[in-house]
């Protein structure tokens, strides 16, 4: 509370005699709209401030706000919740800003600020502080009604008496949030549900445990399975983890039937975000997740996994297993921005590159974009470029050694992936090569593994060394506000802090998937059943080329020096059923089905789903077309079976063999 040793007087202008009159400007807050009513407590502090003033002050300018006092002083007064109680008689010139904007003036309004308590200036002592210390520049003083009003000078008690209140302010807000953060965690460890229920579920609202706000109506909710959704969460998930298709390509399909796929918002569609919400929620695993996003500097921000509050155990019905929620996590990182072949958007006329998507860069892990070369009229040449830019200083600093450079002719990937495929998957010497690389026991499978951690394990630990040295070069940054070149240069620190903070996830990601998944030895049965087709890649058309790669999720990884490609693809049964449509287009896939199945053959099939909620999609399962327009549905018995009596409309995981080879 430090005060001028000059006189008060409007603008600064000499001592007001006794009684005369002293303009003084109201500061008022208060912080929730929810635990108390703000006109209430902004009447209060009004009459209070009021009373304390001497004779002859009196209120010229009226400054409150509706917002927390944890704010930083520059966050203050940037909502618009104060706008509900205008009306409710209590005057308003602005809020924490215009009263700073207007002490700077040359000639402000008033000569003392007056609060009913120094909290309501702020509750963070910093910011308090800052703003006791820049009214003081100007030769103006704060006040509070609950101090000395002292005028001639500053006063060592009273400076003493304001520090401590502002600490004890400060540390009540702290041990505030601490204690309700606790009691939250208690409460979602307990099963309850915290803000509405994720679609899929309904709310199981029960009577609050306390007799007193159970005599107020409220309550506890936990989560109950909704039986005509679930089924669609289900479904979501079946076609990110066994499709891998990407989320407006979901989304298409759920618009394309709403009967069958009601959306969350009746009479609104589907959205792309939505989706995300759905795949990212892992509530759907059975158990209570609290701590996703949390509010930080008046921010909601995104909050890393490892930080997220998780139930034991599941303390709800489980839509999916856990084991589906992470894959879908990694699937979704994978996945990225790459748009699926299904999804319109591509301009009538623009060049289809078969391998969008699926060629990376062996130095920075980027995808590379298709680019095409040439005058028109004549032959054009393919590239696929890596997006790396030597000039970006965060892409210099993230790969130092990266060539300048790096185009794949799509003629070279052609000869490598034709290769790949005419000898690893359609040629008579398969089974030999695949022998070669697999693991023959379990315990090389388990070596594998721990080969995979251990390199996985050093990456973590060099990310870790890297967000420690952006963090000390932010230390050693001058916090002045006025040094430019240090905000620019802490803006690029937060940026790459960011960069590292993602690669950190990702890494981790992988390390716990490694970590939850028993090595055993490879069983290459799915091998044996692809046809000996031999060298197919020249007879597809770019169309079909890349519905085969996305049939075998081929994956290349381009070494620019040797010019070489390291392919992976990988089988399952989804592959079996896609490739009669890819090498014989008149094919639907494999249905060899007798018109006669039986209701045990029925039953044998539902006994391959993990949860009978699957059963309503597995009855009335729709055929989609590329374009995500289904048929109408089908009952089970006419869905069509593969050689060795499998269901084609299956959700259940598939077998999975993957092949790798250096070409």
């Amino acid at each position: 509370m430090a005060t001028p040793a000059t006189p008060l007087t409007p603008g600064g202008g000499g001592l007001a005699g006794p009684g005369e009159p002293v303009p003084v400007a109201f500061v008022g807050r208060t912080s929730t709209l929810e635990l108390q009513d703000p006109v209430a407590s902004l009447r209060r502090q009004v009459r209070a401030s009021k009373a304390a003033l001497p004779p002859g002050w009196f209120i010229a300018a009226w400054y409150w706000d509706i917002e927390s006092g944890g704010l930083d002083l520059e966050a203050r007064s940037q909502t618009e919740a104060y706008r509900k109680f205008a009306d409710a008689g209590i005057p308003r010139d602005g809020g924490m800003a215009d009263l700073l904007t207007e002490a700077a003036s040359p000639t402000p309004r008033f000569a003392a600020v007056i609060c009913e308590d120094i909290e309501r200036s702020g509750r963070d002592t910093f910011n308090a502080l800052k703003l006791e210390k820049k009214l003081a520049r100007q030769g103006i003083p704060v006040f509070a009604t609950d101090e000395p009003i002292v005028i001639d000078g500053v006063n060592a008690t009273t400076v003493l008496v304001r520090r401590v209140k502002q600490g004890v302010a400060e540390w009540f807000r702290l041990q505030l949030k601490e204690k309700t953060w606790k009691g939250l965690v208690e409460h979602a460890l307990d099963g309850w549900n915290i803000g509405p229920a994720a679609y899929g579920y309904l709310p199981d609202r029960r009577p609050h445990p306390v007799p007193v706000k159970a005599s107020q109506g409220r309550f506890k909710t936990r989560l109950a399975l909704d039986l005509e959704r679930a089924p669609v969460v289900e479904q979501i998930f079946t076609w990110r983890v066994l499709d891998k298709l990407g989320m407006p390509t979901i989304a298409a399909r759920l618009n394309a039937d709403p009967g069958r796929y009601p959306p969350p918002r009746p009479g609104k569609p589907w959205t792309t975000q939505t989706v995300y919400a759905i795949l990212g929620n892992p509530k759907y695993s059975g158990h209570m997740v609290y701590g996703r996003v949390r509010t930080r500097n008046g921010r909601r921000v995104a909050v890393p996994q490892d930080q997220w509050l998780w139930s034991p155990q599941p303390v709800h019905p489980a839509i999916i297993g856990m084991q589906t929620w992470q894959d879908a996590q990694a699937i979704g990182a994978e996945h990225a921005t790459s748009r699926d072949l299904a999804t319109p958007g591509t301009p009538a006329g623009t060049r289809f590159y078969p391998y969008r998507a699926r060629v990376r860069c062996r130095d920075c892990r980027r995808r590379a974009g298709g680019q095409t070369y040439g005058p028109p009229g004549k032959t054009a040449h393919v590239y696929y470029q890596c997006p790396h830019n030597p000039h970006n200083p965060r892409h210099a600093a993230a790969c130092p050694d990266h060539p300048r450079t790096v185009k794949i002719p799509e003629t070279r990937l052609d000869q490598i992936t034709g290769l790949f495929f005419a000898e690893h998957v359609f040629g008579p010497r398969r089974a030999d090569l695949l022998a070669a690389q697999l693991p023959a026991t379990d315990a090389a499978a388990a070596a594998d593994r721990d080969t995979q951690t251990n390199a996985l394990t050093a990456r973590i630990r060099q990310l870790d060394t890297a967000q420690q040295a952006q963090i000390l070069s932010l230390e050693q940054l001058s916090p002045d506000p006025a040094d430019t070149a240090a905000a620019a240069m802490r803006a690029r620190i937060t940026a790459r802090f960011a960069e590292l903070h993602h690669d950190r996830e990702q890494a981790q990601a992988q390390l716990d998937t490694l970590a939850a998944d028993t090595p055993k030895a490879t069983d290459p049965a799915l091998l044996d059943e692809l046809p000996l087709a031999g060298d197919v890649l020249p007879g597809l058309d770019p169309h079909l080329k890349a519905r085969l790669f996305d049939a075998f999720d081929l994956q290349i990884l381009w070494n620019k020096p040797g010019r070489q490609a390291t392919v992976h693809a990988e089988i399952t049964e989804a592959t079996l059923r896609a490739l009669p449509g890819i090498l014989d287009p008149g094919q639907d896939g494999y249905d060899d089905t007798a018109a006669d199945i039986t209701a045990g053959e029925i039953a044998d099939v539902e006994d391959l789903f993990e949860s009978p909620i699957i059963a309503p999609i597995l009855r009335e399962r729709p055929i989609l077309h590329d374009n995500g327009t289904p048929d109408a549905p089908k009952p089970a018995a006419a869905l069509g079976w593969d050689r060795r009596r499998r269901p084609v409309g299956g959700a259940r995981r598939p077998r999975t063999l993957r092949r790798c080879a250096d070409g």
